[in-house]
């Protein structure tokens, strides 16, 4: 439904299909078609499977299927399996290609790494890869979650793993393609009544939806069918940069987004509006907090988790380790703050400001390296200036410029430290030094 509606609102579908074709998969193809939801016309986008078998992997890595001469159309299901772990174990044959052993299950199952894989090794651009590859993570880790195993354990089945691998690169690719850089949703609507999986009946919203919206805003409409899948609200919670009221900009484009045709009081349809940033600079009263991007605007928001732990038993040593663990996890930002805690006991305070994709990883961190029992969690939005790093040339050697620019204008400039300080090396110059007479450079030569 995301996907249609941004068709709807102007992505041309056959630059969809060049893109999606940088993926090692074949054996689909996607549809689109006209229909009406409720008083709305909509576009609806289907992906069709030439059969139900299972795919060859060949040796240079890329998926075959066995052609039959029809096509079987498979509406979006709840296909994210689940083995039980002697089954995942003895249950797989292997084959072997590159010399890379790859776990095969016979019922035409995929595993989390599976997919991970096949997205790391196609010719999409990196933006493309992380953002999607981010979207699978989040939504294994929420399926092994709810089924109490772990995430190399759920088994995402044929159909299913198809269906999403196109729905989820396909809305990382569709944001490329339309040159879109923040996504802001509405407080996701949840239906109501049951649907029909792989692990049987389940009460709306289903487990895994459940599990990925903790923490977002949502809204309830008696419904009586799904209204957001598994697949969906991963995409939204990993993509989005915030929820709420949509920011102050000027409308571009509108798109509608079908679903399969259902009875009852709620169309099955999303609604998509491609808009700018607009700048309030000169209209925003006094005291008011204004939020913007690029193209015109003041600042950029940017949505985050804060994980933080008080820690009073742990060393130096064992704290400046877990802060490097913690940036190899995908942490932007960690801190330590001395504190004092219960019988004046000195502690420290260990904060790690977290991507929203990288929450999971970081907080196993958290456990796994620290002597907490407990993290505590909060989402929260910050302004940050719009970011790009400037490779500049100097006399004493090549050095990368991070900019932070505000509304168009150059508000600072700083040199990486970690360049700078391989200079002080190489030409014995104080690092401090060096690092005022590159940024003196740096601003002379207009930058």
């Amino acid at each position: 439904m995301i996907l249609g509606a941004l068709v709807d609102a102007g992505l041309a579908i056959d630059e969809l299909r060049r893109e999606l074709a940088r993926l090692p998969l074949v054996g689909y193809r996607i549809a689109t078609e006209r229909v009406r939801r409720g008083a709305f016309e909509c576009t609806r986008l289907r992906v069709l499977l030439d059969d139900d078998s299972a795919p060859e992997v060949s040796s240079d890595g890329h998926e075959h299927r066995h052609e039959h001469g029809h096509r079987h159309e498979h509406e979006h299901r709840h296909e994210h399996e689940h083995r039980h772990e002697h089954e995942h174990e003895h249950g797989h044959e292997h084959e072997h290609g590159n010399g890379n052993e790859r776990a095969r299950d016979p019922a035409g199952h995929r595993s989390l790494s599976t997919i991970l894989g096949l997205i790391a090794s196609s010719e999409l651009s990196a933006r493309v890869r992380e953002q999607a590859s981010a979207v699978f993570q989040r939504l294994g880790e929420a399926e092994a979650h709810v089924h109490g195993i772990d995430v190399e354990s759920v088994h995402f089945h044929e159909v299913g793993a198809v269906d999403s691998i196109v729905d989820i690169v396909g809305c990382a690719l569709a944001f490329e393609l339309l040159g879109i850089d923040e996504v802001h949703c509405e407080p996701i609507t949840i239906g109501t009544g049951f649907v029909d999986g792989a692990h049987g009946r389940m009460a709306l919203p289903a487990p895994a939806t459940a599990r990925l919206l903790e923490g977002f805003p949502i809204r309830h409409r008696d419904s009586g069918f799904e209204l957001t899948t598994p697949t969906g609200a991963a995409v939204l919670t990993t993509l989005a940069t915030s929820f709420g009221t949509m920011p102050d900009s000027t409308v571009r484009a509108i798109g509608y987004g079908a679903g399969d045709a259902r009875p009852g009081p709620v169309a099955n349809m999303l609604r998509v509006i491609i808009a700018e940033r607009t700048d309030l600079a000169a209209t925003a009263p006094s005291g008011a907090t204004v939020a913007a991007s690029s193209g015109g605007g003041i600042d950029r928001t940017d949505r985050v988790v804060l994980l933080e732990t008080n820690i009073d038993d742990m060393s130096g040593e064992e704290i400046g380790h877990l802060c490097a663990r913690l940036f190899e996890a995908g942490a932007a930002d960690v801190w330590v703050t001395p504190i004092l805690m219960k019988k004046s006991r000195p502690a420290q305070i260990v904060a790690a400001l977290v991507p929203l994709g990288c929450e999971a990883t970081v907080a196993e961190t958290l456990f796994a390296e620290s002597s907490t029992f407990g993290v505590r969690r909060s989402e929260i939005e910050r302004l940050v200036l719009e970011r790009e790093i400037v490779d500049f040339e100097t006399v004493w050697g090549p050095v990368r410029i991070k900019v932070g620019r505000r509304a168009g204008r150059v508000i600072r400039a700083a040199p990486e430290y970690e360049d700078v300080r391989r200079l002080a090396a190489t030409t014995g110059l104080p690092l401090r030094d060096l690092w005022r007479r590159i940024l003196d450079a740096f601003e002379h030569a207009g930058g």
